[in-house]
């Protein structure tokens, strides 16, 4: 039976790995769109011209991705800088995280966010490219 530390340490990786997958998703897929964008077959430009302006908005949603992504980030520096210097000032060697802080719970649902918007995101592009191949 595993200890709560223990828990709490896989809880980390875990959240570790899906932003990291989030990330390399979303500039994966944003290659992706500028290679049809740009590419030279005339495959490419055919997909190009008839999903132009779609595509865009598939490119503006990844960078979304990427901004909430980002916004989490700093949002949880802020957090972890405050919660540490209000531990100093009281001059403690522990302490806990507030759970009902605005910034601990602004963090994890940039967290959801940003998963929820790569799933969408990804699922419009294949909508597009199902689309695009079926007409």
């Amino acid at each position: 039976m595993p200890e709560i530390k223990e828990i709490v340490e896989e809880l980390r990786f875990i959240s570790d790995k899906l932003s990291t997958q989030a990330r390399t998703v979303a500039i994966g897929l944003l290659a992706i769109i500028w290679a049809i964008l740009v590419g030279e077959s005339a495959f490419l430009r055919k997909l190009s011209e008839g999903l132009g302006k779609s595509l865009l908005v598939a490119a503006a949603l990844c960078i979304l991705v990427l901004i909430v992504d980002s916004l989490q980030y700093v949002i949880s520096y802020i957090f972890v800088k405050r919660t540490l210097a209000a531990a100093e000032e009281k001059g403690l060697e522990k302490t806990d995280y507030d759970p009902n802080s605005l910034l601990y719970k602004l963090r994890a649902g940039l967290f959801w966010i940003k998963q929820f918007l790569l799933i969408v995101t990804l699922l419009y592009f294949l909508a597009l490219l199902s689309h695009s191949v079926h007409s």
